[in-house]
């Protein structure tokens, strides 16, 4: 039995899908969308149920990715039953889209959550005058505290049973537009497009002009379900796949131009059709909700007085986001230092086998220096990034990320961004790739490439750290900090100079809806907060650490070979002395350049390869630093500082930005986009400080 749970963002919908499912999940994107699949199974008395808990969406239009999956996967793979998620404090807007299902398929279900608060509210649902009002059955939940949520499978699978469908009183338009709804239904009858849709819902849709109906697809059998058990966080895509096979006009044309004559336009239709649904939801509200008008301010009232004040506002996001980047990337420090400490130990294991073993040096340095110093590099940031993945959850179960939004908005408005760009854009100073993931967040298709494509140009904590200890070395005292706060303005400037570039660049190629709701506020759950950890840690570790060992590997072998040889002998210093003619406008010597190529791998590995190149142990990074001030002027290391700050980000980086754009041409324009700023930047600072006699 196939279970699709729908619901509008916000109503509890991942509360009871990962109730349901436990551990039985599988996540990964929908096939050709940067959308968030979530499937699971459940085993219920002897019936073995698959449960899609599709993207939270607000209708059932073809505007934005959501809405296009959610509608699609309803229409192509008819599921057995539709739980469909209401929240009981915000139940007309919730209703809209309850309506546009069952338009689509009548074995509809509604679990109407968050009843206490509603309660709260002075508002009273009697569920089962609502049921009686659609003919569908409702079941009250409480989502969070786990109350009904049996119940609300129990009769879902009972009404996926059923042999015959249950009919519900069709929305009564007014007469103008029923009549041209007819109209296209008499026209439409008979055709091969009626026995796939419904028919009255299709000659809706054509008077809309919906662009995804009239198209023929055919479907792909399901891809191998090898690791399903053994890999409960694979990458399962779709369940099918399908391919565009052709694109045709339906029928009606001629009656759609004389329409338009009339005034009659394709938008008309649209605010016609959606104000008969909402009119038809004010005349059944007063059946089954009684609203108190009580003066006491409920909870979230309170809150928002002073998060969302102009005046308090920004200096409590400050505050949170501080808390959240302070327990991710310092708090955590101990526990990435004892996973640095426990692969130096699980490495000195190794060798000492190796050895043991009289396995030649070669690969003994192959084993230390190349695979354990690369992977553990990664997994030092494993801690930070779960920790960092846990705040997230929190903040987005609790309702405050909505809000953080709303207050970031005026600031992305400058850069024709959306808010909910901010928070990703932020949390790129804590690390760029759960920043860029991230943006998953945001519903048009623009806006999320184009934060992707400029979150790299803030610069991570890894960067940071090697910063501070150049800015040290070159520029002690309160000049540092000057130095440091200039290179932070730098990077917002381009960051919102890129963004209204690449607003230009980047087409749009997808219609896209956005509607921003503030929800209520919400104890987070535990299951809410551990599940996503744990499903997007495993992720990056998953799409990361495979391709870091690799270039580990590769780096070691630039470094080591052919052995024996002087640093500037080996294949990296070849490579460095090939890289000199780039490096020489903006003062960078050979070893620079070497350093910013290794660089690529992971950030933090940067101080390391210069202390090597250098001669220096590379356990001192400020002893690195310092080396550096007899090879290079202050106005070098600045220069160093700019385009090491804005270059090409990092491997995992790299990956995670064309996992989540599923475009190579988008990340390789990415890459050069940030290769080519830096450096023309850097000329610009190094050569301007000369003028000025720096």
């Amino acid at each position: 039995m196939k279970i699709a749970l729908i619901g509008n963002p916000n109503v509890g919908k991942s509360t009871v899908f990962n109730a349901l499912t436990g551990s039985n999940q599988q996540v990964g994107n929908w096939a050709g969308k940067t959308v968030e699949r979530k499937s699971g199974s459940i085993h219920r008395d002897n019936d073995e149920i698959e449960l899609i808990d599709l993207p939270g969406t607000y209708s059932l239009t073809a505007y934005s990715q959501e809405e296009i999956v959610t509608r699609e996967y309803i229409l192509r793979e008819k599921p057995d039953v539709v739980m469909a998620m209401v929240d009981a404090s915000n139940i007309e807007r919730n209703l809209y889209l309850v309506l546009q299902i069952l338009e689509l398929t009548p074995r509809v279900v509604i679990g109407l959550n968050m009843m206490d608060l509603a309660k709260s509210a002075g508002i009273t649902i009697h569920s089962n005058r609502l049921a009686q009002a659609l003919n569908v059955p409702v079941v009250e939940i409480v989502a969070a505290k786990g109350k009904g949520i049996n119940e609300f499978l129990t009769e879902a699978i009972r009404v996926g049973k059923l042999k015959s469908e249950s009919v519900w009183d069709e929305i009564p338009y007014p007469d103008e537009l029923e009549k041209r709804i007819q109209a296209l239904e008499q026209l439409l009858t008979g055709t091969i497009w009626a026995s796939k849709y419904p028919l009255r819902w299709l000659a809706i849709k054509r008077l809309e002009q919906d662009p995804e109906i009239g198209q023929t697809w055919q479907s792909i059998p399901r891809s191998s379900q090898r690791n399903k058990k053994q890999d409960p966080c694979h990458d399962a895509g779709d369940p099918l796949k399908y391919v565009l096979q052709e694109s045709v006009t339906l029928p009606g044309e001629e009656l759609l131009q004389a329409y338009e004559i009339e005034g009659w336009s394709k938008d008309h239709f649209e605010m016609a059709v959606a104000d008969a649904k909402y009119q038809y939801i004010s005349k059944i509200l007063p059946e089954f909700r009684v609203h108190e008008n009580s003066a006491k301010p409920t909870w979230t009232d309170a809150l928002d007085k002073w998060i969302l004040s102009p005046i308090w506002g920004y200096p409590i996001m400050f505050l949170i986001i501080s808390l959240v980047f302070w327990f991710s990337f310092v708090a955590s420090a101990p526990l990435g230092g004892a996973v640095s400490e426990g692969m130096a130990w699980a490495a000195e294991v190794v060798v000492s086998l190796l050895q043991w073993s009289h396995v030649p040096e070669a690969a003994q340095s192959l084993v230390r220096d190349g695979i354990f110093a690369g992977v553990g590099a990664v997994l030092a940031f494993v801690p930070q990034i779960a920790i960092f993945f846990a705040f997230f959850s929190i903040l987005q179960d609790s309702g405050y990320l909505a809000r953080a939004a709303f207050l970031g908005d005026r600031f992305m408005q400058l850069m024709g961004l959306h808010g909910k760009s901010f928070f990703s854009l932020v949390s790129g100073f804590g690390c760029n790739v759960p920043a860029i993931m991230a943006t998953r967040t945001l519903e048009d298709p623009k806006d999320r490439l184009i934060t992707m494509l400029i979150n790299p140009l803030i610069p991570c904590v890894p960067r940071l750290g090697v910063m501070s200890a150049v800015v040290a070395a070159f520029f002690p005292g309160s000049r540092g900090a000057l130095i440091m706060i200039s290179l932070l303005l730098i990077s917002l400037l381009l960051v919102m100079f890129s963004a209204l570039f690449l607003r230009k660049v980047v087409q749009q190629k997808e219609r896209s809806a956005f509607v921003m709701e503030l929800p209520l506020y919400h104890i987070p759950t535990l299951r809410n907060v551990l599940m996503p950890t744990w499903q997007k840690t495993y992720s990056f570790l998953k799409r990361a650490w495979t391709f870091i060992l690799v270039a580990s590997i590769v780096v070691w072998v630039l470094s080591s070979y052919p052995q024996g040889a002087p640093m500037n002998a080996t294949w990296a210093g070849k490579m460095g002395e090939g890289l000199a003619f780039i490096g020489q406008p903006l003062g960078f010597d050979w070893r620079i350049m070497v350093a910013i190529v290794f660089g690529f791998t992971a950030k933090e590995t940067t101080l390391s390869t210069l202390g090597i190149l250098y001669g220096v142990a590379a356990d001192a990074s400020q002893s690195i630093a310092e080396a550096m001030t007899g090879a290079m002027t202050p106005l070098g290391a600045y220069t160093f500082l700019v385009v090491y700050m804005l270059y090409i980000p990092c491997l995992a980086s790299v990956v995670t930005t064309y996992k989540e754009s599923k475009s190579l041409g988008w990340t390789s324009f990415g890459i050069a986009y940030n290769l080519i700023l830096s450096f023309v930047i850097g000329w610009l600072v190094f050569h301007g400080g000369r003028v000025l006699g720096f």
